[in-house]
This record gives structure tokens, sequence and C-alpha cells, in this order.
């Protein structure tokens, strides 16, 4: 799920680039950046990818992905059927070091740096904060290159004064000093992301992290508010999901590649997951 790495071309004479993609559908695999990206969806459905957490786009989905974060994004079939100009994506890029010395040189840029930190696990904006936003871009390549730059920095105020954003990806919120708990999180959650598709077994974990199990059951409940079986699971079917929608391979193939033996069962979990059978979901989100 690593993504493929793409290189954003960047405009000539500016520290930052936009784009307003409209197509008929959308569907974009597993891919990253070195920048950093905010994204705004209208006017269509689907469903977006981002790390090992997964949701659903409705009009004015908006996210903030962190450089190197492998992201996906498919549009349903229903969706691009209601309207010839249904899929319609505001995109800006911007690079770590530039927001960085911005940050460095201006003072009253500081409460970016907490954002762009959360930006690792991705984070999504209320449709309030996006509606806005899009006032902002429409009209912004039409601009003086020094207006441009201040409309960028009054869509990242919009998104300091939103209230209501949210991380996608549970992660652990460290303190200085939980370095070492922070580092136990990472290395779990690399390791669940290398061996989902075979069974793991608490005690495995445990001494990958040279911890007790009792230790590796306390450490999910605490910083994913959920089990370790509930976290492996989810794991699990959201890589389930993208195989669904991005391959052609049977449900019976995905059902092993995600670490499922039985069925019945992945079914099950999979309806209690999505509120649709796995046939369901893929014929609703299956590409052109």
């Amino acid at each position: 799920m690593k993504g493929n790495l793409e290189k954003v071309p960047q405009r000539i004479g500016a520290s930052w680039r936009y784009r307003k993609i409209v197509e008929e559908k959308k569907s974009y695999g597993w891919h990253r950046h070195k920048e950093y990206e905010i994204a705004i969806h209208r006017h269509f459905s689907g469903s977006c990818f981002i790390g090992h957490s997964q949701n659903d786009v409705s009009h004015n989905h908006m996210v903030l992905i962190g450089p190197d974060l492998p992201h996906a994004i498919y549009s349903n079939d229903s969706s691009s059927q209601q309207k010839s100009t249904s899929c319609e994506t505001h995109v800006i890029w911007f690079r770590q070091d530039w927001i960085e010395q911005l940050i460095n040189c201006c003072h009253e840029l500081a409460p970016l740096k907490k954002l762009l930190s959360e930006a690792k696990y991705g984070i999504q904006f209320s449709s309030h904060t996006a509606e806005k936003a899009v006032a902002l871009l429409e009209p912004v390549l039409d601009l003086p290159p020094h207006q441009q730059l201040t409309q960028f920095l009054s869509m990242l105020a919009l998104l300091l004064e939103d209230k209501n954003a949210q991380k996608l990806i549970n992660a652990l919120e460290p303190a200085p000093e939980d370095e070492v708990i922070v580092e136990r999180i990472e290395k779990a959650e690399a390791f669940l992301m290398k061996h989902f598709a075979r069974e793991i077994a608490v005690q495995e974990l445990a001494n990958h992290l040279y911890i007790s199990e009792s230790s590796v059951r306390r450490l999910f409940q605490k910083h994913y508010n959920e089990s370790f079986s509930q976290h492996l699971k989810k794991i699990r079917l959201n890589v389930a999901c993208d195989l669904l929608i991005n391959t052609q391979l049977p449900i019976n193939i995905i059902i092993q590649r995600v670490g499922y033996d039985n069925q019945a069962n992945f079914n099950r979990q999979f309806k209690a997951y999505k509120q649709v059978t796995p046939s369901a979901f893929r014929t609703a989100m299956k590409r052109h």
C-alpha cells in the first residue's frame, strides 16, 4: 500500500500549485507525493483511502494529506451518471521545505506547525470550510502572483479555524517524554501493515516490540481506542475494499490476500463494516 511516487510539476514563478480537475469519473489508485496535498471533492460520491483509513466521499469532501502518505480516490458509477461534470476536484500541492521556511520567517504562521504535523495522519475538514476554500480558489489563476499567495494563505487560515477538522488515522498525540511509546506505536503499525495477510498473534507482536502481551493490549486500547483484533480487522477490510475497487481479482482470492480463510466469516465482517456485501460494494464502486 506504499503507492507510486508521483512528481508534482511546479508552476514557474509560483511557490505552490493549484489545479481544478473536472472529469466523468474519479479513479486514482494508490499514490503519494513529496509535497503536502489539499484536495476538495465536489458533486460526486465515492471512497477515499488514506493510509489504512477509508471514508466515504460526498459533496465538499476536503482533506489535507502529508508528504509520502499513500492515498487513493474513486467515484461511484452512480454519481458520474447523474451529471456530465459530476466529478470536480480542486487540488493544491506545496513543498514541505517551502512552507517550513515561510513559518520560520513569519511568526504569525506558527499555528500551522501543529496542523502540518498532523497531516501525516490525514485530516478531513468540514463541508463548510470546503465551500469557503473553493470560493477563494476559483478566481485564483486570474490574479497576479502576489494576490495568488494571499488567497493561499487565506485558505490555510480557514483550515486553522475549522473546529470540526478530524484526523483520519488513529494515532498517538505524543508528549516529548513519550518517545518510547510513539516508537512502539509506529513499529506496531509497520508490523501489522507488513504481515496483515497472515495470522498474527498478540504474543508475536509483543515479542516484536519486546513488551508483554498485556502491554500490547493496553497500548491498542489506549492509543487506538480499539482492541488489537479490531485494529487488525480494520486494516484487512480496508485493503479488501481497495482490491475490490482497483482490481479484477475474484473475491475468493481477495479474501485469501487479506488474511481470511473463511468466506462466510469475511462476508459477515465486511457487511457489518460497510453495510453491503463485498460483491455489492464492488458493483457500486466498479470502474468504467
